[in-house]
């Protein structure tokens, strides 16, 4: 007796069939992977073809409608204003008044380079005179006056330096 596995074109055909078998399921799988998403994209262009042919949705009516509550829960805690004033002008009562006339070279102070000496000219600030009568609210008003580094002033001693030149000692330090 024959079994049917002994005849090679039965064998072979069995083979043929897995081998078609398993190309169809594949494609059966990718088939509806592309299925899903082509519905995916068609209700997708749908809705927004919807949207736009949406006569009801009116942008005015609809945020005059918008009313934002602050909550605790939604708004965390309540801002405080931190904005300081800056302040106008110096006290030139205090300083004095320069002029260009009486300009000196304030760049012989140690800290003032030529962009700083223009910045102190632009807020009327001359001279040696000047400097060495600041007070430190009149320090603070210029840090802020020409947005100099807080504090540099002091540490230079801008002062002190503008005393010792006007008493005749010449030398940057």
């Amino acid at each position: 007796m024959q079994s049917i596995f002994s005849n090679q074109n039965l064998i072979h055909l069995a083979e043929l069939f897995f081998w078609l078998l398993g190309a169809f399921v594949i494609g059966y799988y990718f088939g509806t992977l592309k299925r899903k998403s082509t519905k995916k994209s068609e209700r997708k262009e749908t809705a927004i073809t919807d949207i736009n042919n949406d006569d009801s949705f009116d942008l005015v009516d609809d945020i005059s409608k918008i009313r934002a509550k602050k909550t605790f829960e939604r708004g965390g805690k309540e801002t405080v204003n931190t904005v300081f004033e800056a302040p106008k002008s110096l006290d030139f009562e205090t300083i004095g008044k320069g002029s260009l006339e009486t300009k000196d070279d304030l760049k012989l102070i140690k800290g003032i380079g030529p962009n700083i000496e223009e910045k102190l000219n632009e807020v009327g600030i001359y001279n040696y005179t000047q400097i060495s009568n600041f007070t430190s609210k009149d320090i603070e008003d210029l840090t802020e006056l020409i947005k100099f580094f807080p504090g540099r002033i002091e540490r230079d001693d801008w002062v002190g330096q503008a005393y010792k030149l006007l008493n005749g000692n010449n030398k940057k330090e």
